[in-house]
Formats: C-alpha cells, structure tokens, sequence
C-alpha cells in the first residue's frame, strides 16, 4: 500500500482489532505491576511494624492466596465472554 490509497474495510478492521489487543496488554501489564508493586510495600510495611524483619510466611497461607488470585484471575478473564 503507498502513501496515496485509501485503506480498505479489511485493512481498517485488522488495525482495530490489533489496536485493542495491544491496549488490553499494556493496561493488563500496568494493572498488575502496579497492583504487584503496592501489595510488596504492604508486605513490607506490615512486616516491619510486627517483626522488624523478614515475614514468617506458611506454605498454607501461600496456598490460600494462590488459590484465591487463581479464581481472580479466572473471574476477570471470564468478563470476555
């Protein structure tokens, strides 16, 4: 295609759907860093207020968690349906 002719409705439509792909990634991407980042300092912060130190974590609480950001997960990717 030159600079000259129009796009297609195909051309079009292939650049929208990759357009809201791509979004979707980079606003996932920076959801779940963000999210990632804020639940370490909360880690953290309540580590030191209680033990000045590292947390004791259980592989049970680790367990727990697991499986409740597994049903989250599987919640949101439910949403495209």
């Amino acid at each position: 295609m030159t600079q000259m002719e129009p796009m297609t409705q195909t051309e079009l439509t292939e650049t929208t759907d990759d357009s809201w792909k791509m979004k979707s990634y980079i606003i996932g991407g920076m959801v779940g860093a963000t999210v990632g980042f804020v639940t370490a300092v909360m880690l953290v912060r309540t580590s030191d207020k209680k033990h000045a130190g590292p947390p004791d974590i259980e592989i049970t609480e680790v367990l727990k968690i697991s499986i409740a950001a597994i049903g989250l997960v599987r919640g949101i990717a439910a949403l495209g349906d």
